[in-house]
């Protein structure tokens, strides 16, 4: 599947690739999750708190890098199905 880059906004093929091609940076993040409540910053899945600050930018290490869980809300729509 597609996502945005959060940071350059480019379209990258999320299965595999944890990082952007065009920017190198991490495309799992906790803040397009829907898993992931901003309000009480906390994962429902993994059921553990992650500040804003993690949410937001990642490290490679990071709980959202490689979650297994991560849904993403932005998707990016071919421009054959617009």
């Amino acid at each position: 599947m597609d996502i945005l880059c959060p940071n350059c906004a480019t379209e990258n093929w999320l299965e595999n690739q944890s990082r952007c091609l065009n920017c190198e940076a991490i495309l799992r993040r906790c803040a397009d999750c829907l898993n992931y409540q901003p309000k009480n910053q906390v994962c429902r899945k993994l059921a553990i708190e992650i500040e804003s600050r993690e949410a937001e930018y990642p490290r490679l290490l990071s709980s959202s890098a490689n979650c297994p869980y991560y849904s993403p809300r932005r998707l990016v729509q071919s421009a054959r199905a617009r």
